[in-house]
């Protein structure tokens, strides 16, 4: 998967958001506070990006950016939420699972990522990690794919929820190993966490940050990252693709995105303020401390790339025969 490249921009310091609507042709917006949506609980990294970004563009447009965290549906409850609003003011900090999440429920869901959702900007991107408890007898990644084929069905894997970066990524990795492998779906990363660290989770593929605390004080282990190269922050970690699959390739991304009936000049707007203020150094390192690379884009190559990874994620469903447990 080819990921957007940086957009980077010599521009001077945002103009008052009035100079910015006169320009856009949407002068007097915003009228009122923005809200900013989550498909999943606090703590989790869509939630983080949400308030991160959040407290800069209410600063920047002169108006309050309220989070608003609708859970359920591995996400989907909120992005019904998003494709049917129409007031200009809201928008959703999201991840991989609109494109995963939607693949896996083909069918099944009452709006269409491609037709009713606007792309606005990427946020970043971050390798997936797969980690283990350290009750699970495998020290490597071979080792855990060789346990997993002597006993079928035996491991379990929890995932943030149905159709997240976890879940998706958890279903490739069986179809590419030739492995049978129990997947336990959460309510997101922050129910699962405890429940792993307890033991009664073998197993979670799903993004590092939030797990790398619990793997420098001993209470996890990393065994592979899913990129297709070693992770910066973690060089020493193989890659399943050099270890186990040949080729594997999973990085989970972050983005911005509102209801496709939104205003183009408010679209270009906050694609503007957006990827300005990801490339401010403070939230770049902000980003990079949580082990994930910003990556602001144009409107165009944010689309492109949903378009690719809903093409991709529909793929692996089908040859999978993954379902929305």
């Amino acid at each position: 998967m080819n990921f957007p490249r940086r957009v980077l921009l010599a521009a001077p310091a945002i103009m008052p958001l009035a100079a910015h609507a006169q320009g856009s042709g949407v002068l007097g917006w915003p009228g009122r506070p923005i809200r900013m949506i989550v498909g999943f609980p606090p703590g989790g990294l869509p939630d983080v990006y949400a308030r991160l970004l959040s407290d800069r563009f209410a600063v920047l447009l002169g108006q309050p950016v309220v989070v608003e965290n609708r859970v359920g549906g591995g996400g989907t409850l909120a992005n019904e939420l998003l494709a049917r609003t129409e007031d200009g003011h809201s928008f959703m900090s999201t991840s991989i699972s609109m494109t995963a999440g939607a693949a896996l429920r083909a069918g099944h869901i009452q709006y269409d990522v491609l037709r009713d959702i606007a792309p606005v900007s990427m946020i970043s991107v971050v390798a997936n990690g797969v980690f283990v408890h350290p009750s699970v007898r495998a020290n490597t990644i071979q080792e855990l794919v060789a346990l997993a084929k002597a006993e079928p069905g035996r491991l379990n894997c929890g995932s943030p929820g149905n159709g997240t970066s976890g879940h998706v990524t958890l279903e490739y990795f069986k179809l590419r190993t030739g492995t049978d492998i129990l997947h336990v779906p959460y309510r997101g990363s922050a129910p699962l966490i405890p429940d792993f660290l307890g033991g009664q989770v073998n197993m979670v593929i799903d993004n590092m940050p939030l797990y790398m605390p619990h793997v420098r004080e001993g209470r996890l282990r990393l065994l592979a990252v899913t990129t297709p190269a070693r992770w910066p922050s973690t060089p020493e970690i193989p890659t399943i693709a050099e270890s186990v699959a040949s080729g594997f390739d999973v990085r989970a991304w972050f983005g911005l995105v509102a209801p496709i009936r939104t205003p183009e000049p408010v679209l270009e707007v906050m694609n503007r303020l957006a990827v300005q203020i990801l490339n401010e150094p403070a939230m770049i390192d902000r980003i990079r401390a949580g082990g994930a690379e910003p990556t602001p884009t144009s409107r165009a190559e944010f689309g492109q790339f949903m378009r690719e990874d809903m093409a991709r994620w529909s793929e692996v469903v089908r040859l999978s025969g993954a379902k929305a447990d």
